[in-house]
């Protein structure tokens, strides 16, 4: 069955309608109805949108695929700044120790690590750290 630009429009609103409102996920969703509709045996659009919507999982599915997706990309940008906050934490937490051994034992260089390890920790480690627990949801 051959795909009009008003049946691709159908669908497309109706993913919209299911709760997939735009993105990547849409696009990829409305290609999958699409081409299983055009590779099916049916004559009939709307016997064959039915069926296609049935095999991805019906209606409720489409709005859970969304909700997963929006988790997922959540779940991934918290990991990152997770690992970015323990990667400056790790370079204060150097820094400075390092500029108080340097300290200690008079080696030049020392005013200029602890001055970049109270740096990084003041404007890159302290600012990412209370911004991951503002962004970070609260078990209940």
């Amino acid at each position: 069955m051959i795909l009009t630009d008003h049946n691709i429009d159908y669908i497309s609103t109706n993913l919209e309608f299911y709760g997939v409102p735009c993105g990547a996920l849409k696009d990829d969703l409305l290609d999958h109805i699409c081409t299983f509709i055009e590779e099916g045996s049916h004559t009939d659009f709307d016997t064959a949108y039915k069926e296609a919507i049935q095999n991805f999982g019906g209606h409720y599915a489409m709005g859970q695929l969304q909700r997963q997706t929006s988790f997922m990309v959540m779940a991934k940008k918290q990991s990152n700044r997770q690992k970015v906050v323990a990667v400056l934490g790790f370079i204060a937490a150097f820094l400075m120790s390092t500029g108080a051994i340097f300290k200690i034992m008079n080696w030049p260089g020392a005013n200029i690590l602890m001055l970049s390890g109270f740096v990084v920790l003041n404007l890159g480690f302290l600012p990412l750290y209370f911004y991951q627990k503002y962004k970070t949801p609260v078990a209940q």
